[in-house]
């Protein structure tokens, strides 16, 4: 991966194809995260779901507005734990970030995103902690909420929200539709994600079909459940 520093565009080329003046100043850069820490971090995550699932209440007590607003904070503040951690990690390896924003994920899922083209330029090691320190940051964190909830607050929207950060946690490790876990894949696969379907691996046109059959199904579910509701 090349990137033009005036022009910010990155380029993907075989190494023997560059000018010999690039090839000569350019600089062999050693991966600071060795492979089988990048396997631990995976590892870390299966881990962190099961002890947020033990940690989770199976009953919740009736909610109120303050609970409601308790909610509501804390979802919020769980989006500037996985984004931030996404960006401490990512600058922590030399690299910053291209853009802070919102989207609708195949214009159908709202999410904040950090652009991070720069993880490109990293070893695949460097990427999967990339790609994972949201995720593992938003379960370590609920995990305390949780313990800290059961033994002190006791707070009901709280409990509402912790299972909710856990939905998405899981949504977003799942390999599929752009997420976290998807990207990590990539990572520890050495596998780059072409634009066009057919140029890709076949277990990766397996994902990206099974992505755009499962939003089909939630757009036609969805509408579906809207227009029964509005006849009733």
């Amino acid at each position: 991966m090349v990137f033009d520093r005036l022009e910010r565009t990155y380029y993907r080329a075989p190494v023997d194809s560059l000018p010999e003046s690039i090839r000569t100043a350019a600089r062999i850069r050693r991966s600071s995260v060795p492979t089988w820490a990048a396997w631990s971090t995976v590892g870390t995550l299966p881990a962190l779901l099961a002890v947020n699932a033990m940690l989770l209440p199976t009953g919740t007590t009736p909610a109120d507005s303050s609970a409601a607003i308790a909610a509501a904070v804390y979802l919020v503040f769980s989006v500037l734990i996985h984004e931030g951690a996404h960006i401490l990690v990512l600058r922590g390896f030399g690299r910053s970030v291209d853009r802070v924003g919102f989207k609708l994920n195949y214009r159908v899922f709202p999410a904040f995103y950090v652009r991070m083209n720069q993880s490109l330029l990293l070893s695949r090691q460097e990427q999967v902690v990339v790609h994972a320190a949201g995720i593992l940051a938003n379960l370590a964190t609920n995990a305390l909420l949780l313990v800290g909830n059961t033994w002190a607050v006791r707070s009901s929207g709280i409990e509402v929200a912790a299972h909710l950060v856990f939905i998405a946690v899981v949504w977003n490790v799942v390999p599929i539709l752009n997420s976290d876990g998807y990207r990590v894949l990539l990572a520890l696969a050495g596998v780059d994600a072409a634009r066009t379907l057919l140029a890709n691996p076949p277990w990766l046109i397996g994902i990206k079909v099974a992505g755009v059959v499962f939003i089909v199904f939630v757009v036609i579910r969805t509408t579906l459940t809207l227009t029964r509701n509005l006849i009733a």
